[in-house]
């Protein structure tokens, strides 16, 4: 394997019960065991709790149980990348591809560091890989 951008939405697989949670997490061990990194921009923080906290406000989990996931959240392993400095070409990629600035920020990233991204986002993946086949989709991400 190599070092992988992951976007909001595996992220928030790892740690919600989710469709696709069981590749999201063989992703996490299979990478964090050949000794590759999962970077991740910081603003999948605030993405994946704010997740946490609609299942919370839908009364899915309690707010103790919201509290221990994003414990678990701020500790995974992964490298954190800041998105201010992506934002000047993700707006270009946003608009061509009209996608949200969020999932443009993503695929900016993986571009910058000429590395392989999965998003579990499907109309992100639709959009973008015709041109970008770097950016996959988690289903059919392949362990190597």
């Amino acid at each position: 394997m190599s070092d992988v951008v992951v976007d909001s939405s595996v992220v928030a697989k790892w740690i919600l019960p989710e469709s696709d949670s069981a590749q999201a997490q063989r992703l996490l061990d299979e990478t964090a065991a050949s000794g590759d990194r999962l970077i991740v921009l910081d603003l999948v923080f605030p993405e994946v709790t704010n997740a946490i906290w609609k299942r919370c406000r839908q009364r899915h989990i309690t707010s103790t149980e919201a509290a221990a996931l994003v414990g678990a959240l701020v500790k995974l392993p992964v490298v954190i990348e800041p998105a201010i400095p992506l934002l000047p070409q993700a707006l270009d990629i946003a608009v061509k591809y009209d996608r949200a600035i969020y999932d443009a920020l993503f695929v900016t990233l993986a571009q910058r560091l000429r590395l392989k991204g999965v998003t579990a986002d499907e109309p992100l993946h639709n959009a973008v890989r015709m041109d970008l086949p770097q950016i996959q989709l988690l289903r059919g991400w392949t362990f190597a």
